[in-house]
C-alpha cells in the first residue's frame, strides 16, 4: 500500500513539472501564415503592376515567437543587402516579450519560355 502511495504521488510530480514546464514555452510563428502573408502581398501588386511574381518557400530554419498583431508585407528595403528582389513580413509586437520581428521571403520571377 505504502509503495502505491509513493508511485502515485511521484506521478502527480513528474505531471506538475510537465505541466508547468508547457507554461514556460513560447509559442512560434507558422511559416505558412508568414508565406500566405507574403502571397497576399505579391497577389496585389502582381495586378497592380502586371507582373508575374510568386515567393519562393521560406527558410525552415527560420523559428520566430508567435504574433500578437496581424502580419504586414511590403518589398524588403534594398538597403538590407540581398541581391534578390524580396518581400518582408513584419511582426510589430509578439505575444510574450512585445518584440517584434522581420522575416524575408524571397520572390521568384516567371520562367518564360525560349522560343
Amino acid at each position: 500500500m505504502m509503495m502505491k502511495l509513493i508511485f502515485i504521488f511521484v506521478g502527480w510530480m513528474i505531471f506538475g513539472i510537465a505541466f508547468a514546464g508547457e507554461d514556460t514555452l513560447t509559442p512560434i510563428q507558422d511559416l505558412q501564415e508568414i508565406k500566405r502573408s507574403a502571397d497576399e502581398f505579391l497577389k496585389e501588386e502582381n495586378k497592380r503592376q502586371k507582373t508575374e511574381f510568386t515567393t519562393a518557400r521560406v527558410n525552415p530554419k527560420i523559428i520566430v515567437e508567435q504574433c500578437a498583431t496581424p502580419l504586414e508585407s511590403g518589398w524588403a528595403p534594398s538597403e538590407i543587402g540581398t541581391s534578390r528582389k524580396s518581400v518582408q513580413v513584419v511582426c510589430k509586437s509578439t505575444l510574450r516579450n512585445k518584440k517584434g520581428w522581420r522575416v524575408l521571403a524571397p520572390i521568384v520571377a516567371p520562367i518564360t519560355p525560349k522560343n
